[in-house]
């Protein structure tokens, strides 16, 4: 991936839900204009739809659109909360496929994400949000800065996270994603292959139940035998009643007759401090050493 430096114009779109006015964002753009770049609003960043911002037609086109200008280098997204998945069949594949850039965002963003890395070979940078990281007056979180600017620079950098649920070491591509989202993507033509991926989940406010049952439906998609380790994050603001169990039995149902490296408790999620990654990276995991190294993307 080409390397972003200060004087490249980067868009600022919103694939996702409506962000309302130019001040919910207005910190996030001071931010990036401090990191020496140029940021270039999407035609449609401020129109709304119901909870969109506007029309799939309209909000792909900005994707489009932003694929397509040479000058542009990076793609934010103003906000994720809902509505990824709706735009993904106006999405041009081939025209990004040959001008590759990052799209850089979090949560339901994912699904441009995933889509993206499927039909067109795109990395993008999961885990920072322009809204979602600027709600307060607080400076930007000193892990998600270092991990952004390490991304936007193309510098390899390892981490050090989790708790091992089953030892090993593997090499893989890595899908980092937030389950619902993921799951939701199940019977489309935008389900990632997951042969040979090493898979980072996360979730927030969904129901303990809600969570096994998406857990065992990812566990009977295509190819999932084929997947080399799995990666649990933060499932943050979880709710369960007492028949439910917990998030750990969720884990280890799901687990169960499989033989890959488990990882539990990774700093990756919906928390105010987490790590930024390149999703379709080719990383190596070991469990035993709690390390994931990200070794190209």
């Amino acid at each position: 991936m080409q390397k972003i430096k200060s004087g490249d114009k980067v868009a600022i779109i919103s694939p996702c839900a409506q962000i309302g006015s130019m001040q919910k964002i207005s910190a996030a753009v001071k931010y990036l204009e401090n990191l020496g770049l140029i940021p270039v609003f999407g035609e449609n960043l401020l129109r709304s739809n119901r909870y969109l911002a506007g029309s799939d037609e309209q909000r792909a086109d900005d994707i489009n659109s932003a694929f397509a200008n040479p000058e542009i280098k990076a793609i934010f997204c103003s906000r994720a909360a809902a509505g990824g998945s709706r735009v993904l069949p106006y999405i041009d594949y081939e025209l990004a496929r040959y001008n590759p850039k990052p799209l850089i965002g979090f949560c339901d963003n994912v699904a441009l994400m995933l889509a993206l890395f499927f039909k067109s070979g795109i990395i993008s940078y999961n885990g920072f949000g322009l809204t979602y990281d600027f709600r307060t007056d607080l400076p930007l979180d000193l892990q998600i800065d270092a991990d952004l600017q390490n991304l936007l620079s193309g510098k390899i950098y390892n981490i050090k996270s989790g708790k091992p649920l089953r030892h090993g070491t593997v090499q893989g591509t890595l899908l980092c994603t937030n389950l619902s989202v993921l799951m939701r993507l199940a019977g489309t033509p935008y389900f990632p292959d997951l042969n040979g991926k090493i898979l980072l989940l996360e979730d927030v406010h969904e129901k303990v139940y809600r969570i096994d049952l998406m857990l065992q439906q990812l566990k009977q998609q295509p190819h999932f035998n084929l997947l080399k380790g799995v990666i649990f994050g933060q499932f943050t603001d979880s709710e369960s009643d007492v028949e439910d169990g917990n998030i750990e039995d969720c884990f280890a149902d799901f687990i169960h007759n499989t033989e890959f490296p488990v990882l539990t408790n990774f700093n990756f999620g919906h928390t105010p401090s987490r790590r930024v990654l390149p999703l379709g990276a080719k990383v190596r995991l070991n469990t035993a050493e709690t390390l994931l190294e990200i070794l190209n993307y």
